[in-house]
Parts: C-alpha cells; sequence; structure tokens
C-alpha cells in the first residue's frame, strides 16, 4: 500500500545548502575533468512517458552503462577510492551489497595498481552479500549475474545468512581482522569519510545532467535505499539553485521504507519491516547517518511504491520508442514507478498537488541499475 510523508522540515528559506562544501565539488569536477575515459552517462527524453502523464517533460538519466557496469555506484566509489590513495587500497577492499556496490567495489579494485607496483593490477577485494529469501526466479537470475561479474574481476564472494546490515557488520569485522579498507557507502560512529567521498562522487550524475538538459526540472525524484544517492542529489540541488531548487522527492519500496519512517520520526530509525521486495539495492532497514541530514533538510516529499509498480515501469520502458528504451532492473525504476503512480493514482492527491505536477511540469529521474 503506498505511503506518502510530507516533510515541513525541509524549508526553502532556510540557509542550509546540503552535506558538501564549494570545495568538496571542486575536486570531484577536478578528478573527472582529469579522466575524460569516464564518460558521462546520456539523459535520456521519455517523451513517450511524459505525454501519457500529461507533463511537460521527463527526463532521465540512464545509469544502467556507468563506467563499463550497469550501475551508478562505480561513480561514487571510484573517486572515493582515488581519495583514499593507492596504499590503502593495496591493503585491500571489502564492502557489503545488496546490489550493485559489490560490482562496483570489485571493478575499482581490480582496476588499481597491486602490490607489485608498476605494471601489476588488481588489489584484493572481498564482498559480503545477504543470501536470498525468495524463490522470485528474476532476483535468482539478477544476484547470480551480480555474483559471478564480481567474481569475473577478481573478487571474493561470502554470502551472509542475514540482512545488509548483517553484511556490513561482517565486512567490518573482516576488515579489523585483516586490515582491507572497508569501502562502504553507509556510515557509522568512527566512519563518516568514506562515505561522504562516495556521496560526493555520486553528485557527478547531476553535474552531468546540468549541461544535458534543456531547461532545469521542476521535479526530482530519487530512490531510497541507506540514502547516498538521495543525499547527494538532494545536496546538489540544494547548493546549485538554493530556494529555488525543485521539489524533490525519495521513493523507496512499500516494504523497506527506513527514509520515509525515519522523516515521521523527525531522526534516523531502523524500521522493523519483511524487506521483501524485489528491489535488492534498496532493501535496507536504517538510513545511513552521514546522509541523514541533508535528507531531513531538503527533501520535501516521501512516497513509497510496490513491486508491481516497477514492474510495470520496467515494461513501459521496454516498450517505449528506440531512443527512450531501457533494459532496466527493479530499482532501477523506483524513482520512474513513483512518478508514474504520484500522476495516476487519485489517492496521491495532495502530494501530486505539492509537487505542481500538471502539464508544466519537468520531472527527472535517474534510472540507476540495468537488469
Amino acid at each position: 500500500m503506498t505511503k506518502t510523508f510530507l516533510n515541513v522540515r525541509a524549508a526553502r528559506a532556510a540557509p542550509f545548502r546540503g552535506l558538501f562544501t564549494g570545495e568538496e565539488y571542486q575536486d570531484v569536477r577536478a578528478y573527472y575533468a582529469a579522466h575524460p575515459e569516464l564518460v558521462p552517462t546520456p539523459l535520456r527524453s521519455l517523451d513517450s512517458i511524459a505525454a501519457k502523464l500529461g507533463l511537460s517533460a521527463v527526463d532521465a538519466k540512464d545509469e544502467t552503462q556507468r563506467f563499463g557496469v550497469n550501475a551508478f555506484k562505480i561513480a561514487g566509489v571510484q573517486y572515493a577510492v582515488h581519495r583514499l590513495g593507492e596504499a590503502a587500497a593495496a591493503r585491500g577492499l571489502v564492502c557489503a551489497t545488496a546490489g550493485n556496490h559489490g560490482r562496483a567495489v570489485a571493478r575499482v579494485a581490480r582496476l588499481q595498481r597491486g602490490v607489485g607496483g608498476a605494471g601489476s593490477h588488481g588489489v584484493p577485494c572481498t564482498v559480503f552479500v545477504p543470501v536470498l529469501r525468495t524463490s522470485d526466479p528474476v532476483e535468482i537470475r539478477t544476484r547470480s549475474a551480480r555474483v559471478a561479474a564480481m567474481r569475473a574481476d577478481g573478487a571474493t564472494v561470502v554470502d551472509v545468512d542475514g540482512t545488509y546490515e548483517d553484511a556490513v557488520a561482517e565486512a567490518t569485522r573482516f576488515g579489523e581482522r585483516t586490515g582491507a579498507t572497508v569501502i562502504s557507502d553507509t556510515s557509522w560512529e568512527g566512519y563518516e569519510e568514506i562515505p561522504r567521498w562516495i556521496m560526493a562522487g555520486y553528485t557527478q550524475l547531476f553535474h552531468e545532467a546540468l549541461s544535458q538538459w534543456s531547461a532545469p526540472p521542476t521535479l526530482v525524484i530519487v530512490q531510497g535505499g541507506v540514502g547516498g544517492l538521495v543525499c547527494a542529489a538532494a545536496s546538489w540541488f540544494a547548493h546549485e539553485f538554493g530556494a529555488e531548487r525543485p521539489y524533490f522527492i525519495a521513493a523507496e519500496p512499500d516494504n523497506a521504507a527506513c527514509l520515509l519512517a525515519s522523516a515521521e520520526a523527525g531522526r534516523p530509525v531502523t524500521i522493523d519491516a519483511s524487506l521483501d521486495t524485489i528491489m535488492a539495492g534498496l532493501r535496507c532497514a536504517t538510513p545511513s547517518p552521514a546522509a541523514w541530514p541533508a535528507i531531513a533538510g531538503v527533501v520535501d516529499a516521501f512516497v513509497t511504491v510496490s513491486d508491481a509498480d516497477v514492474v510495470a515501469a520496467i515494461d513501459e520502458l521496454k516498450a517505449a520508442p528506440p531512443a527512450e528504451r531501457m533494459d532496466a532492473g527493479p530499482s532501477g525504476v523506483c524513482g520512474l514507478a513513483a512518478l508514474i503512480a504520484i500522476s495516476r493514482d487519485p489517492n496521491l492527491a495532495d502530494l501530486r498537488a505539492a509537487a505542481r505536477l500538471d502539464r508544466s511540469a519537468r520531472a527527472l529521474v535517474v534510472i540507476t541499475e540495468g537488469a
């Protein structure tokens, strides 16, 4: 059942402009400017979907092929490992993943200069992955493909009989025991710097979009998880546009809406929910503390979507005209599914009005992963 929460704490006149400083944005831009081989992903105009929804425009940042992998995560991991430096990376990298983060860490580990020095490539990488608790054939196939891709990049993959949060704890213990560097986009006490670098790296998506759209969006919808991408996007738009920023909505699965629950509580909370969703990358129970201030201060509204909603959105993209077509995964279309639901569901009239979703609206979504 769809849930919504309108966040009255997101005051546009407030001086808060997100998590990052101007210098941090400049450093991210400088890194990517120095690496022209890391080409921007396209911004696709979904004109057919905009027409169906009665909107002026729907733009989709297509992250299905970011830097040779099929999700946005590598934009943050690549920048964070650059900030980390070769010496720390050479000790090995370890992470937990519920979706595509592990693929990004495995690929970046493979690309590092190894302990053998010049000409040597690849550093040890270990990825902890929660075991599947579903018989859904699509999810089984997707997880198998991701694990195979991580192993092809040289990573050791370890199954964890528990949740994503349990996998994070296992990865942390492994790092303490072996000296490997933990690469996580969620933070905890004493571990804030690397998640901050990762989220700063994610802002590259929106810096690219700035030169790609014909006009700025009036509405931005970004999917949740622990909140890293939501924080990056909310911070970037607050920094670039201030009080004139677009209306911002965070979208989450019905059964894994930790950001919405935290917004209702006025503080980060851990939800007691089934986390049963095909949106594996968003199957998270606790927001990242590092991301939370930007989410609480900038996100205007929160909404949940069902698995059926995302399956319908995947079908919409597959049936779209060739220039708009994308082969997206369930987590990848969460924001688009939310846009479709808000536009059509009579029970979401209040959110539709707050977002000014009418024929003048220009919506931006992020297709965060491929199938």
